[in-house]
């Protein structure tokens, strides 16, 4: 006699297999392609290393294989060391994310790493870097130490009187730029728009991790320890990020051979229409296209002569 397992084995046996449907494999390759590629700090050395080609695309110059290069390492060192540092303590202004929990999980291998990454980047610098790009490259490095010393010290998030977003927007705008910068002696201001453009951009991206990573609206309970502008451009997002794009187009008509304009325009455009899907996105979604949004060089670079 049959038995209720028996029947339930036979109706299971008699039911359709559904395949897996072929872009949910590819959706799910893709998030944790992307996942890694956030938690493991190569970001930032990617969107840096778009954007110096794009600068120097745009003003007709070439760059050696090692320049790209150097500006990746040197930013994955000062990233990877901003977030174990921000692991290191927390707050309730300053929550932990999941960045921060991976480097912590991980920091013995992160540390080893930054050893033979440190190694490899002061070996090109003093054999292949131009003595040029170096003195301009230590001037910002030194900048760099102080922003992570200020932001991490006990008094970090007490009245800053620098906004955190614009620090990191100029001081990243301003390395990235370096190796075109040092190439071009007697055409060094027509860059500086591109450069200026280039710097809103990126802190625009740190605005919208604030505004992303924090409770909506942004208000000086949620955000007590960012500055006033900061809280502002959250409140206010999409406008400021629509007239960064429109800046950017008024930038692309007057100058239409510089894509850095249009690379521009394309990844404030992105972020707006990140900012309206926002609440469909999980926190990680998020992070990870607040950062894919300024790759927007690798859409217009294959265009450019």
């Amino acid at each position: 006699m049959a038995t209720a397992v028996d029947s339930v084995s036979l109706r299971e046996q008699s039911l359709p297999v559904k395949p897996v449907a072929p872009h949910s494999w590819l959706r799910r390759s893709g998030v944790v392609i992307m996942g890694g590629w956030h938690l493991l700090s190569l970001d930032a050395p990617t969107v840096a290393a778009c954007w110096s080609i794009l600068f120097a695309v745009a003003m007709h110059t070439h760059l050696p294989w090692h320049a790209p290069l150097i500006l990746c390492l040197g930013t994955w060192l000062i990233y990877i060391a901003d977030r174990i540092l921000d692991g290191s303590h927390s707050s309730t202004l300053t929550p932990l994310r999941e960045r921060h929990y991976f480097h912590a999980r991980h920091r013995t291998a992160f540390l080893s790493a930054a050893a033979i990454v440190g190694s490899v980047l002061v070996w090109l610098i003093l054999m292949r870097m131009m003595p040029q790009a170096r003195y301009e490259d230590t001037i910002l490095f030194l900048g760099a130490l102080c922003y992570l010393f200020l932001v991490h010290s006990p008094a970090s998030n007490q009245n800053p009187w620098l906004p955190k977003e614009l620090a990191v927007g100029i001081v990243f705008a301003g390395a990235t730029a370096i190796p075109a910068w040092s190439r071009i002696d007697g055409r060094r201001m027509t860059l500086l728009p591109a450069i200026a453009i280039f710097a809103a951009l990126c802190w625009l991206n740190c605005v919208a991790i604030e505004r992303w990573e924090n409770d909506l609206p942004i208000t000086a309970s949620s955000l007590a320890g960012s500055h006033p502008s900061t809280r502002w451009a959250s409140n206010n997002f999409r406008v400021v990020a629509w007239s960064l794009a429109v800046a950017a187009a008024s930038l692309v008509l007057l100058k239409p051979g510089n894509p850095v304009y249009l690379a521009a325009l394309m990844a404030a455009a992105c972020l707006a229409t990140v900012d309206g899907f926002r609440e469909e996105l999980s926190p990680l979604a998020l992070r990870i296209a607040a950062d894919a949004s300024l790759l927007t060089p690798l859409l217009v670079l294959p265009f450019v002569r």
